[in-house]
């Protein structure tokens, strides 16, 4: 017999994948998609990393991301430069426009989150935020 948290368990990533789904063009006011917009982000505070960090950091493969950023190289959104110190590494930054691109995804993405969170009562959110914490440090050590 299926306990409740499974069915909760699936129905919440149904859901999540879903609307995932429906996000496959480019964010209202962006030209980034919610995908490259994840891939990137992290660079807003980073400055400059490794394919393979933002790679990691967006739960893609290395190869996807490489792909995912020849795009945006040739939109102008990042600029590659090789390491320095490892040739083998390229690092990944964002250019002056892709940094307006992302800051106008952030501020969507952030809507999206308000809406969803103002539908909920405070309690709930409070309550939810605590289990998503949870929820998260579980998966990670689950890996």
């Amino acid at each position: 017999m299926t306990d409740e948290f499974s069915l909760a368990w699936e129905a919440f990533f149904r859901a999540s994948r879903r609307a995932r789904g429906r996000a496959t063009g480019p964010l209202e006011g962006s030209r980034l998609t919610l995908a490259q917009y994840q891939l990137v982000e992290p660079l807003r505070s980073a400055g400059a990393l490794p394919v393979s960090e933002l790679a990691a950091s967006a739960g893609v493969a290395p190869p996807t991301a490489t792909r995912m950023l020849d795009g945006l190289v040739r939109e102008g959104v990042v600029q590659r430069t090789p390491c320095e110190d490892d040739r083998r590494v390229v690092r990944v930054a964002l250019t002056a426009g892709g940094r307006k691109a992302v800051d106008g995804a952030g501020e969507q993405v952030a809507a999206r989150r308000a809406r969803v969170r103002d539908r909920l009562t405070e309690d709930e959110q409070v309550r939810a935020a605590a289990l998503l914490r949870r929820l998260a440090a579980v998966l990670e050590e689950e890996l």
